[in-house]
């Protein structure tokens, strides 16, 4: 699904050009999860806008699904921290905005965005305003409105890090089920070592700016809703706490 070689990709600070990223090379099979982590600065975010389309790549090959990285592709969802909700439209009108965009009818959008809606248990909501909602709340419109354009890939920068620790516990677990339901790809940036662990079929480990992949660790024991409770998930927790403190 993703083919990453060589990749380098840069930015300008004061008329000077940083290296954000260089020499990252990986692959990431259709319906795999993959979790990127490392410390801040080290390119993650650069690397999910890349894969997106959203920012151009200095150097090396980047693929989804066989072609070569473009903007607008259709069949990739973003999904960011601040959730990205219009304040003036309800969440209803949040969800359906993609399928509008896109020229659907009228009926297709308010069936599609109610089966959506409802797999993520805001149904009920859905005339309220996004200030009239919580922070998990509005994140799952967010994801609903994602799940409406059918996507193989869904791209993620921290989309939980705001949130409190049962809601951010409780949306991983919306997370994984949706993954086990669709089979979908990810891609998940995140700071949590946890986070990664739960999540993540691989786990990418970056380096400080500029961001190389120090290590990457399979995780095949991922899957389980009942994971955190597991000793292998606190081992692979450790253990890679360990390879991030080792590579500072």
């Amino acid at each position: 699904m993703i083919r990453v070689s060589g990749l380098e990709a840069a930015y300008v600070n004061n008329n000077a050009q940083v290296l954000a990223l260089s020499d990252v090379s990986f692959t990431l099979e259709k319906g795999q999860t993959c979790a990127i982590i490392g410390p801040s600065g080290c390119g993650k975010s650069t690397l999910l806008y890349i894969l997106a389309g959203l920012l151009r790549h200095a150097a090396g090959e980047v693929a989804v699904n066989g072609e070569p990285v473009r903007p607008k592709r259709k069949e990739t969802a973003l999904i960011l921290q601040d959730y990205g909700l219009l304040p003036w439209k309800t969440a209803l009108q949040n969800t359906s905005l993609g399928l509008e965009i896109r020229g659907h009818s009228r009926k297709e959008v308010l069936e599609t965005a109610e089966e959506a809606m409802t797999d993520l248990g805001i149904w009920e909501f859905r005339d309220h305003f996004p200030a009239q909602l919580s922070g998990g709340q509005r994140q799952r419109v967010a994801i609903a409105r994602s799940l409406t354009l059918k996507p193989d890939l869904f791209l993620m920068d921290e989309p939980f890090s705001s949130l409190d620790a049962l809601t951010r516990e409780s949306l991983q677990n919306t997370l994984l089920d949706f993954w086990k339901k669709k089979n979908s790809t990810m891609v998940l940036v995140t700071h949590s070592i946890e986070e990664a662990v739960f999540l993540g079929q691989r786990i990418i480990i970056f380096t400080a700016g500029p961001g190389r992949i120090l290590q990457t660790l399979e995780n095949g024991a991922m899957g389980d809703a009942g994971y955190r409770t597991k000793p292998q998930f606190h081992d692979c927790c450790s253990r890679v706490r360990g390879i991030i403190e080792r590579g500072l």
